[in-house]
Order: C-alpha cells, then structure tokens, then sequence
C-alpha cells in the first residue's frame, strides 16, 4: 500500500492506519449507512395524535450504526439574541397620528448537528427549536422542543423516514378535533 499522508484538521493520517474496509470520507461512509436501510423504531406512542413515533433514544441507536463506517456525531443548542426595532401608528380622536417606536431583544434556539467522518469530511444541520414566546422560560416546554430538534436534525442528515409525530406541523387534527 503506498504511504500517502492525508492532512485532516492537524492530524497527519497514513492509509496503513485505515481499517481495512472502512471508507474513506464522509461521503463514502454515508453510501455505506444507506445501504444498510436502517430505520428508526416507532416505540413511543402519541396519545393525543393517537399514533407512534421515533423517539431520541432510537434515532440514536439507529444512527449510531453509522460507527461501523467512521461516522460520528455532537448536537449543541445555540442561542442567537437579536434586536429588533417595532413601530406601531395609532390614529387619536382627533385625528391625529402618533407613532411609537420600541426596541426589543428576541432570541432564537437552534439545535445545531454536526456529523463528522474519523477520517475526512463533515456536515451539520441547523434547526430551530419552535416554542412559543412566553414558553421560553419555561424548562419543560423548552427541553420537549430541544428533543424534538435533535431527533428532526439526526433524521435529515442521516437520511432516516420522518415520523408521525409531526402532525401538529402540518394541521392535522387530534383526536379531541384539535390542531
């Protein structure tokens, strides 16, 4: 085998010290996750939507067989704070106009995911964590929606079947005739 060195990121890697088999780029190692047609296990049921779904756990375990072929994976959940200018125009009784203008902090979260290849190659994903403004305070509704990021982020990247826990998104009714 020829000894050509490969510089990654500050490491030096010769093909001798390249398992056997193992591909050789990030590209290479997800055509051989794909190949393997692996799904994630509907085991957790949605009571109100009465249906099941892929919980973290499982998307985990399913991406996790992409080991096999040097892939790897980190998720982070950023904050990004904005200032945003708003004006509002009230007509008075009499007529007149008057304006008010305020500025106000936003902040937006973001679960971002990050596939790495041990040899060469990475891909992330950004997204957003939807809640509700005054439910950002709130712990519980924040992690629901920070887990329900990192299994959407997992799924796009590693090309797994979405799931049926997305009917809210798309406007379908619960089983009270809810949306």
């Amino acid at each position: 085998m020829k000894n050509e060195e490969k510089v990654v990121t500050n490491q030096t890697i010769v093909d001798e010290d390249i398992p056997e088999g193992m591909p050789k780029n990030i590209t290479e190692a997800f055509n051989a996750f794909q190949n393997l047609n692996i799904t994630a296990l509907k085991e957790s049921s949605n009571t109100y939507f009465k249906s099941t779904y892929a919980d973290l756990n499982s998307i985990i375990n399913a991406v996790n067989q992409g080991t096999q072929f040097g892939l790897k994976f980190n998720q982070f959940v950023e904050f990004e704070t904005h200032l945003i200018t708003k004006s509002r125009e009230d007509t008075m009784k009499d007529g007149t106009k008057s304006v008010t203008t305020a500025q106000v902090l936003e902040r937006d979260i973001w679960v971002r995911t990050v596939v790495e290849h041990v040899i060469v190659g990475e891909v992330e994903c950004r997204v957003p964590v939807l809640i509700k403004g005054s439910d950002k305070d709130d712990p519980q509704k924040m992690g629901s929606a920070v887990t329900y990021a990192k299994r959407y982020g997992l799924q796009a990247i590693y090309g797994l079947g979405q799931d049926d826990d997305g009917n809210l998104a798309s406007g379908k009714e619960g089983s009270n005739g809810q949306k």
